[in-house]
């Protein structure tokens, strides 16, 4: 009796895992890829991690990981993707600064010692070795068309003939510069590890020592109005000003302790971002928290746009036009 009802159940279960199966066939749909392939083709993929912006009169580029530039001729509107060559994804440059020179060409500093250039357009890009063995961290073009590259070890370099060739001005110091801005032709900052603040009144012919910020603080971040006026931020959300050209530095409320990466001025105010989709304005002496309708990735990547708009790029992708009037 019960190897008889052991072999009815067998055949029940048989029965109906047939019916299932043919069931599940004639319902089943096909595979429709349309929607991956035509994500291919999308400009900004969430594997992009963008840096920095610039602009010239006739492109604006973002610039990331794994050798993305993404160019726009229509003021932000849309992006046409570009990848630095490489022999895998995995080795493309990983792209951390760009900026804009006086003739209106592109210049982008890589992370491996490169220089990668381009016209206007930000079309065509070639790259010159920088000869240094240490990190390279932050590049600019300065007004007279000098270029200048600082890192690890306070490294200080210039090249007056498009990268073609280099001078070596570091201090010669164990620490990390973070940031490097020129004011003027004559008038420039360095800001880096251990608050260091180092200054030049001669174009850059030479460096001096200023005023270290407080608390040996390590400038992520930093803007300067002129040689007089400017502002650090770093990690915890912290954010000094200076208005007597570093001689004496005033920390800022700003409410957060989210990183801060970039500081930057627009036409109707400056702001600085961050980690966790921080953005921060300046009113007064304080800074307010504004959204950015960033999530919670990182920003890093700001331009002020024509029309009064503000673009903010950072991790994952993540590529913003915002209406200041609208910024709550």
């Amino acid at each position: 009796m019960f190897t008889k009802l052991k072999h009815h159940n067998t055949a029940v279960f048989t029965a109906i895992l047939i019916g299932l199966t043919a069931l599940l066939s004639g319902c089943e749909a096909r595979l429709d890829l349309t929607k991956v392939e035509a994500s291919k083709k999308d400009p900004v993929t969430r594997s992009d991690n963008f840096q920095a912006a610039a602009r010239s009169p006739k492109a604006i580029i973002i610039v990331g990981n794994r050798g993305v530039i993404l160019r726009s001729a229509d003021n932000g509107t849309s992006w046409q993707r570009q990848q630095l060559p490489g022999s895998s994804p995995v080795s493309r440059p990983t792209l951390v600064d760009a900026d804009i020179c006086p003739d209106n060409h592109f210049v982008v500093l890589d992370t491996e010692r490169r220089l990668w250039i381009s016209d206007a357009s930000g079309t065509n890009w070639s790259s010159k070795p920088i000869p240094t063995k240490e990190e390279v961290l932050d590049l600019t073009c300065d007004p007279a068309g000098h270029l200048w590259v600082v890192g690890s070890f306070t490294l200080i370099l210039e090249s007056r003939d498009g990268g073609d060739s280099w001078t070596d001005k570091s201090i010669a110091e164990d620490a990390m510069f973070s940031r490097v801005q020129f004011t003027d032709r004559d008038h420039g900052i360095i800001t880096g590890e251990f608050g260091s603040v180092y200054r030049t009144s001669d174009g850059g012919n030479s460096w001096q020592a200023g005023n270290a910020i407080p608390h040996e603080f390590y400038p992520m971040a930093s803007y300067f109005k002129n040689i007089d006026e400017g502002w650090v931020g770093g990690l915890q959300g912290i954010i000094f000003h200076t208005s007597d050209a570093g001689r004496t530095w005033q920390r800022q409320k700003t409410g957060i302790v989210a990183p801060l990466y970039t500081i930057f001025a627009a036409e109707n105010g400056t702001y600085a971002i961050g980690e966790q989709g921080t953005m921060l304005r300046l009113t007064g002496n304080d800074w307010q928290p504004v959204s950015a309708q960033a999530g919670f990735g990182y920003l890093r990547a700001a331009l002020p746009l024509a029309g009064k708009k503000l673009l903010i790029a950072g991790g994952g992708g993540l590529i913003r036009t915002l209406d200041p009037q609208k910024l709550h």
